[in-house]
């Protein structure tokens, strides 16, 4: 019988599909990095969205919460809902625009820059052990499946 790589066929062994693997490694790395960012108040999630947030803010004058929401591909809700959380940790300010009660600006506090240089040295030095295995083509192969996701 010939071997389809990317689905697993009833005689394989579940541990040997590539997407359980994938989702194997994203919950070890998820462990990994909600670990080291624990030491900053922040879970995995709310880093991604401040990073964003921070590396929009330093591309563009304004910063809108849905071009967040856009740019991570996470949902507007659930976007809105980790930048309310942190807020409510002082790492940034959310301002409603007069006009459009959903149009708000998403601006990083000074404690949001501190916190956010922080984490994201130790974050950087545990992506660096953690995925130091996967060679110098692993960003770049990981890069083309995303690229693949944008447009499902």
């Amino acid at each position: 019988m010939k071997k389809n790589l990317i689905t697993l066929q009833a005689e394989d062994k579940v541990e040997d599909a590539p997407g359980f693997l994938l989702w194997q490694i994203e919950m070890c790395w998820q462990r990994v990095a909600n670990q080291t960012l624990s030491n900053y108040d922040l879970t995995y999630t709310q880093y991604i969205v401040l990073r964003i947030s921070d590396y929009l803010n330093e591309n563009q004058k304004t910063v809108y919460q849905h071009q967040v929401a856009k740019f991570s591909r996470i949902d507007r809700m659930m976007t809105s809902r980790i930048l309310a959380s942190l807020e409510k940790k002082n790492f940034i300010e959310r301002e409603k625009l007069t006009g459009d009660a959903r149009a708000k600006l998403v601006i990083l506090t000074e404690k949001g820059k501190n916190i956010l240089a922080q984490s994201r040295e130790a974050l950087t030095e545990a992506e660096n052990a953690f995925f130091k295995l996967g060679g110098n083509n692993f960003v770049k192969y990981m890069q083309s499946i995303s690229t693949s996701c944008a447009s499902m």
